[in-house]
């Protein structure tokens, strides 16, 4: 599999947007994605046309494990956020960086082969952060052009 990548430190992000609980084998990501997708428009500050799929996984996290997803705009500031939307706030960090380009259904596979294959063979130290995948407005999951950015935490 060759996937391009880097590594990126960012600054913090000002996010706002949907999150619910959620596992692998009982995936409720459509549910949150739909909500952002109809009520994006309402979002005043945004300052991109970038959403985040985030994901926030509990400490020694296995497949098995419910986690928080996240579905998110970038915004200015979190000034005159729209009602019931949350806020997240995404800290500096280092990042491994992997560009992807395919239909979302791919991505088990991509993910077993980053953390079971590339990861370890290359000696990265996964991080207790925000995982996520960055990708326009215009996304279809379903599409064999469709591009994300994968952003994997990392020490």
């Amino acid at each position: 599999m060759n996937l391009s990548h880097r590594i990126e430190i960012i600054d913090s992000k000002k996010l706002i947007g949907f999150s619910i609980a959620t596992s692998y084998q009982n995936d409720q990501t459509p549910i949150v994605w739909r909500k952002l997708m109809i009520r994006r428009n309402e979002i005043a500050n945004r300052i991109s046309n970038r959403l985040f799929s985030l994901q926030i996984y509990p400490e020694n996290f296995t497949p098995n494990q419910t986690f928080t997803k996240y579905a998110l705009a970038e915004v200015s500031n979190f000034q005159n956020i729209p009602e019931e939307f949350e806020t997240f706030e995404l800290e500096r960090g280092k990042y491994l960086v992997f560009s992807y380009k395919g239909k979302a259904e791919n991505g088990p596979e991509i993910f077993r082969y980053l953390f079971q294959t590339f990861i370890p063979e290359n000696q990265f130290e996964i991080d207790n952060r925000p995982h996520f995948e960055i990708f326009g407005d215009d996304y279809n999951p379903n599409d064999d052009s469709a591009e994300e950015e994968i952003w994997i935490p990392i020490k």
